[in-house]
């Protein structure tokens, strides 16, 4: 009975009126970008005849162009490698989308830390290149491409200029940064935002906005609830000098614990993070944390099975090795000169 008072007491702690609402303006953003980000203008750039850096370069930060959560970048990493994608910028994309996921990044900053939050960025976007361009050296010889480039021509139609639209993402991110802690601003910020709507959007834009938000919120706020109680329970059951033992330290050996450990649990999408800040609040180190919230997101079981699948055997198990040792390592390097 205790434990399952110490979910809820977490549930009771975490959702509080400042929270729900940096939550609800989160959701409108991603459902934003969702809606309203050109995912032509991104797949155009995975076909087999793009220039590689920029392949590279856009599959690494995709995860927040195309608001993709783990379950979700699945089925868009088997269709741009059946329709010819090159394994590297494949692999990047597949490793990357979840893990810069707008959402996840968000509640990092947060829930967790901005320390933190600014390195599972960085990381992961160094580390899903890194991740494609060895997967790329070590299979781009066995593939076999078909250099029909139109098949990633997605065209989409957009009447806004470029500025117009930054000019909207930018009143967005400045409400959610505003929040409830400079109430005059957020107002100032909410105003121009319903200026700039009246002015360069039509009604059924945002009615697509409002059902794209709705959509995300029923499949990820359950969801996170569950994932803050659980965070909660484990913080009850789990003893302190367990956690402190085993990941207390920065070492190579806790590292590569916390990447095993995150490969192969199943975090669904925002999960990860309130169940990470409870580990760290049991003695969990912040170098380990970082192994966890970088390996986290890309693997779980299910998620090698269906990749195991597209890429076969081989190249699942050389990619797994890839996601946990060089996530150990980069929690290792950047638990000694950024976090202490």
């Amino acid at each position: 009975m205790n434990i399952l008072l110490s979910g809820w007491q977490a549930l009771v702690d975490y959702l509080t009126i400042a929270r729900v609402i940096s939550l609800i303006i989160a959701f409108f953003l991603s459902g934003a970008i969702s809606t309203f980000m050109s995912k032509g203008a991104v797949m155009k750039y995975f076909g087999p005849n793009a220039k590689k850096y920029i392949s590279y370069a856009i599959a690494s930060v995709s995860g927040a162009i195309l608001a993709v959560c783990s379950c979700s970048v699945l089925p868009m990493f088997a269709s741009i490698r059946k329709k010819g994608a090159g394994i590297g910028p494949a692999v990047t994309f597949l490793f990357a989308g979840p893990a810069i996921n707008v959402l996840a990044i968000i509640f990092t900053f947060k829930l967790i830390g901005t320390e933190i939050g600014f390195a599972r960025v960085t990381s992961a976007i160094v580390l899903s290149i890194i991740i494609g361009l060895v997967m790329s050296i070590l299979y781009q010889k066995g593939e076999e491409i078909d250099p029909n480039e139109n098949m990633f021509n997605i065209q989409e139609e957009n009447e806004r200029t470029w500025w117009q639209n930054l000019i909207f993402f930018i009143i967005l991110l400045a409400i959610l940064i505003s929040g409830v802690k400079h109430p005059i601003l957020t107002i100032v910020f909410f105003v121009t935002l319903v200026v700039v709507l009246f002015l360069y959007f039509k009604k059924q834009e945002l009615l697509n906005w409002c059902s794209e938000t709705w959509i995300l919120a029923k499949k990820i706020v359950p969801l996170f609830i569950v994932g803050v109680f659980i965070a909660g329970v484990l913080t009850a059951i789990i003893p302190e000098t367990f956690m402190v033992k085993f990941v207390g330290n920065n070492t190579i050996g806790s590292n590569l614990i916390a990447g095993v450990f995150g490969a192969f649990m199943y975090f669904a999408t925002l999960t990860e993070v309130p169940i990470v800040n409870s580990f760290m609040e049991l003695g969990m180190n912040k170098g380990p944390v970082l192994a966890l919230l970088l390996a986290g997101p890309s693997l779980s079981l299910p998620n090698m099975i269906v990749i195991s699948k597209v890429m076969g055997i081989k190249k699942t198990l050389t990619y797994i090795c890839l996601v946990v040792l060089l996530s150990g390592v980069v929690g290792l390097i950047m638990g000694n000169l950024v976090f202490y």
